[in-house]
């Protein structure tokens, strides 16, 4: 007789990149992937459920919002889902709430869509976007105020998530050159809902690394941002570092005496295929 497998809420998150806390809203306000529990209530969920969440993801990368999985699920036969873009309406509603100062309505916004959506594509869906759209807003009169204003709001936000992280294994997250704002923020967070406890450093230069690799509990992960001059790449990084972002490409992956991955997402699969995790 063949023992199903089942797996706990820690290896679902790691297998399928969807973090526990969005597991379970999607079972709690939506009805989706119903796991086993144990005698003391914690999940167990079967190689279906985790198909299942596959599959979801796979939906809400099309466009299709959460609040329509179940009814594909639901449906007989194969359903094929129309695409859409449900992401406009949350945009404006962010700008909506912008244009009013009106942090409670950001606050109420963007703690359902951190919710709700796993980070990466909140991050390629909403997040870059409405910062892109921030920018085009300093053409108003009131711009540069309102520009400010949600980018001091965001990191505030998401810097409350960094700091109330759970336990987890040491990462070290660092920035080297020009970023986006929030760039290496929403990294740490991604990172934390990953199992990791992340010690951030806004900046960080090859030497600078080197004097203070001793003290560093876990790997080095760095984000390679923009404005790098041609004396500052050859420098090596303490060993086992590894350098994040497609403006790596840019400098070339010779010059910059460490390896490479387009982003931590890369990097987390890389380490997930190497110790048999997936």
């Amino acid at each position: 007789m063949t023992t199903e497998t089942l797996y706990p809420i820690r290896d679902v998150a790691r297998l399928t990149g969807i973090n526990p806390v969005t597991l379970r809203a999607w079972q709690r306000r939506y009805g989706l992937v119903e796991p086993q529990r144990t005698e003391k209530g914690h999940r167990l969920y079967s190689e279906q459920d985790i198909e299942q969440i596959r599959q979801i993801l796979a939906w809400l990368e099309l466009g299709v919002s959460i609040g329509q999985v179940r009814q594909l699920l639901e449906a007989p036969g194969d359903a094929t889902p129309q695409a859409g873009d449900h992401w406009q309406p949350l945009l404006d509603k962010l700008d909506e709430a912008l244009f009013a100062l009106s942090q409670r309505k950001l606050e109420t916004q963007l703690a359902e869509l951190t919710a709700n959506y796993p980070l990466p594509l909140l991050r390629r869906q909403v997040l870059t976007p409405w910062l892109a759209r921030l920018t085009l807003h300093l053409n108003r009169a009131d711009g540069q105020a309102l520009h400010d204003f949600a980018v001091y709001w965001l990191e505030a936000f998401f810097s409350r998530r960094l700091i109330e992280q759970d336990k987890g294994k040491p990462l070290v997250l660092a920035s080297w050159g020009r970023l986006p704002p929030l760039e290496l923020l929403l990294d740490a967070i991604e990172a934390t809902q990953s199992g990791f406890t992340v010690t951030m450093l806004p900046t960080l230069t090859p030497r600078e690394a080197k004097l203070l690799a001793p003290r560093f509990a876990g790997p080095l992960l760095v984000r390679v941002g923009a404005g790098l001059a041609s004396s500052d790449l050859g420098h090596e990084w303490p060993e086992g570092t590894v350098l994040l972002g497609e403006l790596t490409r840019l400098y070339g992956d010779e010059k910059l005496a460490a390896p490479v991955q387009p982003s931590f997402s890369d990097w987390m699969r890389e380490a997930q295929d190497a110790a048999g995790l997936v």
